[in-house]
C-alpha cells in the first residue's frame, strides 16, 4: 500500500486528526480515512469503523473471552469495515480460511486502497447483505464475529430471532460467536433471551460496547 499522506500530515496527526480521504456511499453518508497519532483509521459520521477505538475494544473482547483463535479452521466476519479485525485474525491464525461480508462496496474499496486488504487464497470478501449471505451459505464455521453497524447503530435485524435461527444453520457444533451488540446507550435495551437455537455463554461491556459470546445450542 502506498501511503497517501505527507510527513507534515503525519506529524500534524499527533496534534489533531488529519483527514486524508473523504467519500460517501449509498450505505454511509460519510466515510473518512483519517490520520490519528500517525496511524490511518476509517471513520463514519459518528463512529470509528476500523483501526481505531472500535478495533481496540473488539480485540479486548476477543482476548477477555479467551478464545482459541489460532486453532479455528473456518472463520466468518459479518461487517468487515476497513478490515482491522480481519488483519488481526490473519496475523493470529496462519491456517484458517476467512470469509468476510461487507454490504458497502465503497468500504471494501477503501479497505483495499487505503489499508491494503485484498482477497487472497485464505481471504474471501463478499459484497452482500449479511442476511442474504447467511441464507445462501453452504459453509460451516467454527468462529463467527458479528460487527455490523450502519454508522454508529446496530441494525435491528441483528436482534431478530430469524437472524439467529439462520445463523445456527452455518455453525459447527463447537462454533464460537462473538456479537458486538451496541455502541450507544439506547441499544442496551436489547437482550438475547429469545435465542432458542443459541446459548449465551458470557457477556461483557467494554467502554460503550456490549459484547456477547454465544454458541449453538443444537448440533446441525
Amino acid at each position: 500500500m502506498s501511503k497517501r499522506y505527507s510527513v507534515f500530515q503525519w506529524l500534524l496527526s499527533f496534534i489533531t486528526p488529519v483527514i486524508i480521504h473523504k467519500d460517501q456511499s449509498e450505505v454511509n453518508s460519510v466515510l473518512e480515512t483519517t490520520l490519528e497519532n500517525g496511524k490511518l483509521v476509517l471513520n463514519t459520521a459518528h463512529a470509528n469503523y476500523s483501526y481505531g477505538s472500535l478495533y481496540r475494544v473488539f480485540i479486548k473482547a476477543l482476548l477477555r473471552f479467551n478464545l482459541d483463535i489460532k486453532n479455528k479452521k473456518k472463520v466468518l466476519v459479518l461487517g468487515m469495515g476497513g478490515g482491522s479485525v480481519v488483519k488481526f485474525l490473519l496475523e493470529n491464525n496462519t491456517l484458517a480460511q476467512l470469509d468476510t461480508v461487507e454490504i458497502d462496496r465503497k468500504v471494501i474499496s477503501i479497505a483495499k486502497e487505503m489499508f491494503g486488504l485484498s482477497p487472497t487464497d485464505r481471504l474471501r470478501i463478499y459484497a452482500v447483505n449479511a442476511i442474504d449471505y447467511i441464507n445462501d451459505c453452504s459453509e460451516k464455521y467454527d468462529l463467527i464475529l458479528i460487527d455490523i453497524f450502519i454508522d454508529d447503530a446496530v441494525p435491528e435485524f441483528c436482534f431478530a430471532e430469524s437472524f439467529w435461527k439462520s445463523l445456527q444453520n452455518i455453525c459447527l457444533p463447537t462454533c464460537d460467536i462473538v456479537f458486538n451488540a451496541s455502541m450507544k446507550g439506547n441499544h442496551l435495551k436489547h437482550n438475547l433471551d429469545f435465542l432458542g437455537p443459541i446459548n449465551l455463554k458470557e457477556k461483557l461491556r467494554i467502554e460503550q460496547n456490549l459484547f456477547f459470546l454465544l454458541q449453538p445450542a443444537v448440533s446441525k
